[in-house]
């Protein structure tokens, strides 16, 4: 979940903060951005951050990283210039997050005190032009700012008339433009009411309460409560109790809209199960790279500590234990059966503060100290550790056929995490693997039959030939081809119109309808330029037939075809041939 936090630099920021001499609107912009770094460093350790000052320019000071302390010494320099422009930042956000594609969540957080700016530059004059014109081209990066989660921390107070105007203008903005966002204000205080025989309260309230560092940093935890709060699920791993933890996912998953099949009906909102469990394992081969719905890291949950009190007392809460199981003695498994239960009740009692020595006399008292986080045994630490070695992916369900793989995952620092991607919803989404509900054990193969991957489809859609331009260089390539075919007519005729139609028939599916004038006059060049290099009567009649089949209308139909110019009879003698005038063609 990339974010880019943007810090106004105009000179309205500079003002004192009434009531609240010491403190300015910058420097509670900073003071509100160095406890967001320090939020984020506790929830988000992984996540890329950005640093942005505006004012009628942007400047990006730190471009995305994941050393926060480059933005905590880089906001410390930010000097305010002249007056802001928010639209022209908005503008530069677009192309700053372009590399991150649609598919992740992206934030934007804007410290400002809500100026509107001067001039058509001002966020009134862009609502003005913004009226009626929205599909022109000089608008239309708010398509893809639409995409963001845009976050705005208002600092300013109620009693200000400059601030509470400008909290109208960016309210109206979000909703005018269909901008996903939300704005973050402090919360007004309670006027004195009048009462008998004090008709006239204090004109000159005091502001001491309303804006200030607790005032901001109350702010800065609503929005990371609002969108950088991660979702706590747990996951199990088989039927072993210790096989499951509380984990952390992180970005948060967002609800999935699921279209109704029915026209008419409104989409189903579906949500992850808050127990997800690993089904089975494949290799990362055979998954390969599906199409996914969102990624997410897995974190383990870290516990806090408990309380001084408690650790004083000495008194640990006892664990509770597994209920014990009744071996069978004639099970031919009793042996291990036995073996794992005394490891189970052996890690699940209490340990045992007092020790015997070889002495009868003399007792070792041994007072365990309390385990620190890196000591306990983790179920992520032990799933990562085990893909990653075997190179392999756990398939895990996290919903109503619905389902993900989790992998040890290595970025380009080389460090390793775990990594869940969520598939969308069904079970046949991954089409060289299969319905995910059919997979088993290599164990229950029939005799014979081998386990191998991709699943053979019933139906190929690679079975017959189509025609893919992606890119200029494979069109260039099929009129190359045609062209080609049309320098060896007589002897190529076939060739030339099979090639021509296919081109022809894929133009018309997809609308490229120009392609066919522009075929149409390299056939002419073409044919120009063979004649004059002495190509055969039939060549340039073909090459003049096919352009002039290609113009027409009538063969704008996707099922029409054009076929080659015929003769009509042929010659008996060659005499005849040598002295008789060219016989016409006809088709």
């Amino acid at each position: 979940m990339p974010t880019l936090i943007a810090l106004d630099a105009s000179l309205s920021m500079l003002r004192p903060v009434p009531g609240r001499n010491e403190h300015t609107y910058q420097s509670l912009a900073i003071k509100g951005i160095q406890h967001l770094l320090d939020n984020l460093t506790a929830a988000g350790k992984l996540e890329h951050l950005a640093l942005l000052s505006y004012t009628t320019t942007s400047e990006l000071k730190v471009d995305f990283t994941r050393d926060y302390d480059q933005i905590r010494q880089a906001v410390k320099k930010v000097e305010p210039v002249d007056k802001a422009c928010l639209m022209s930042m908005l503008k530069a956000v677009v192309s700053i997050m372009s590399p991150w594609g649609n598919q992740n969540i992206l934030q934007v957080v804007v410290f400002t005190d809500c100026g509107l700016g001067f001039g058509h530059t001002s966020i009134t004059g862009f609502l003005e032009a913004y009226s009626g014109k929205d599909t022109e081209p000089e608008f239309s990066f708010l398509k893809t700012l639409a995409n963001y989660n845009l976050n705005f921390i208002c600092l300013g107070l109620h009693g200000d008339h400059y601030f509470t105007r400008g909290l109208a203008v960016y309210q109206q903005l979000l909703d005018k433009v269909s901008l996903k966002g939300q704005l973050f204000m402090t919360k007004p205080t309670k006027t004195p009411e009048t009462v008998e025989g004090n008709p006239n309260p204090n004109p000159n309230p005091s502001h001491k309460s309303e804006l200030g560092r607790t005032t901001v940093f109350e702010l800065i935890e609503r929005l990371c409560e609002t969108s950088y709060k991660s979702s706590e699920v747990t996951l199990k791993c088989g039927s072993y109790f210790r096989m499951e933890a509380p984990v952390l996912l992180w970005p948060p998953t967002a609800p999935y809209e699921q279209k109704s099949p029915v026209f008419g009906r409104e989409p189903t909102i579906r949500h992850i199960d808050q127990r997800i469990e690993v089904c089975g394992f494949l290799a990362l081969s055979d998954i390969g790279s599906p199409a996914t719905w969102s990624r997410h890291w897995v974190l383990p949950k870290v516990e806090r500590e408990k309380s001084a009190g408690s650790r004083r007392s000495g008194s640990l809460p006892a664990a509770a234990k597994p209920p014990k199981l009744n071996l069978d003695i004639s099970n031919p498994n009793y042996e291990l059966e036995k073996l794992e239960t005394d490891i189970r009740d052996f890690y699940a009692k209490d340990p045992k503060d007092t020790e015997e020595s070889g002495d009868d006399d003399v007792t070792i008292v041994l007072k365990p100290g309390p385990q620190t986080e890196q000591q306990k045994e983790n179920l992520c630490v032990l799933l990562h550790g085990a893909l990653k070695m075997e190179n392999m992916a756990a398939l895990v369900k996290v919903g109503d056929k619905w389902y993900g793989f989790i992998y040890a995952f290595t970025d380009g620092k080389k460090k390793s995490n775990l990594m869940l991607n969520i598939l969308p919803p069904g079970t046949n989404v991954i089409p060289w693997v299969g319905d995910l509900e059919l997979l088993g054990f290599p164990e229950d193969l029939a005799p014979g039959e081998t386990a191998s991957f991709p699943v053979r489809a019933d139906r190929r859609s690679y079975s017959q030939s189509s025609v893919v331009w992606i890119r200029q260089a494979s069109l260039q390539s099929d009129v190359q081809k045609v062209l080609r075919h049309a320098k060896k007519m007589p002897d190529k005729t076939q060739h030339f119109y099979k090639e021509l139609n296919r081109i022809r028939r894929a133009a018309l599916a997809l609308g490229f309808v120009e392609l066919l004038e522009a075929l149409a006059m390299l056939l002419e060049k073409e044919c120009a330029h063979l004649s004059l290099n002495g190509a055969s009567n039939e060549c340039t009649l073909q090459l003049q037939h096919a352009a002039t089949e290609l113009r027409k209308t009538s063969n704008r139909d996707i099922k029409s075809t054009i076929i080659p110019l015929q003769k009509v009879g042929a010659s008996d003698a060659s005499s005849t041939a040598a002295t008789a005038p060219a016989p016409p063609y006809m088709y």
